[in-house]
């Protein structure tokens, strides 16, 4: 699952309000579309007004087989 944050339904049409942008922007920035001072600021105040980051969680790919066939 792709990184993003996850906002109270309308929290987003607030954000570019307060931060005078159009939603659009928020919404690209809430899914890190966007790497701009702006979408920083963005993020920081979804994180502040109860956004919570979602994804990009570390793939376990280790291979514990190789264990099991060397004890045998």
């Amino acid at each position: 699952m792709k990184k993003r944050i996850i906002v109270e339904h309308g929290e987003v049409k607030r954000i570019a309000l307060l931060m005078n942008c159009t939603y659009e922007m928020v919404s690209h920035s809430l899914a890190y579309r966007k790497d701009t001072k702006l979408a920083k600021a963005i993020r920081k105040m979804a994180l502040t007004r109860g956004g919570v980051e979602v994804g990009d969680e570390p793939v376990n790919d280790t291979s514990h087989e190789e264990e099991f066939v060397k004890t045998v």
